[in-house]
């Protein structure tokens, strides 16, 4: 077993990895909502749609889901074929992910 401390870090991976998975969630949002709104359009029983908990659910969490099961494969996958830098690479994009999903509320609100 190799120490997690020993492994070269590849921050070039890091950087490009996360911007476009926070790129991809983003963009999943949109497909979301667009398709959300292309089949309930507008009116009340769209309205009342979007307030049970299973939908707000899954508008909300599909993509983070989405993007961290693709993360965990390819964490999976580097693990077992001993390429520790890309499994450190893809570990620690995997928790720039978490916190960036965790402030979602704040980047919102300074952003909009």
């Amino acid at each position: 077993m190799v120490s997690i401390k020993n492994i070269k870090t590849d921050y070039k991976r890091i950087a490009i990895a996360s911007i476009l998975l926070i790129a991809v969630t983003l963009l999943l949002y949109l497909i979301e909502i667009f398709g959300f709104w292309g089949i309930y359009g507008e009116g009340a029983t769209a309205s009342r749609i979007s307030e049970l908990w299973y939908v707000d659910l899954i508008l909300n969490f599909s993509p983070i889901f989405l993007v961290g099961g693709f993360l965990i494969y390819k964490i999976w996958s580097s693990y077992k074929q001993e390429e520790y830098v890309k499994y450190k690479a893809y570990l620690i994009t995997v928790l720039i992910l978490i916190i960036v999903y965790a402030l979602k509320g704040q980047i919102m609100k300074i952003v909009f």
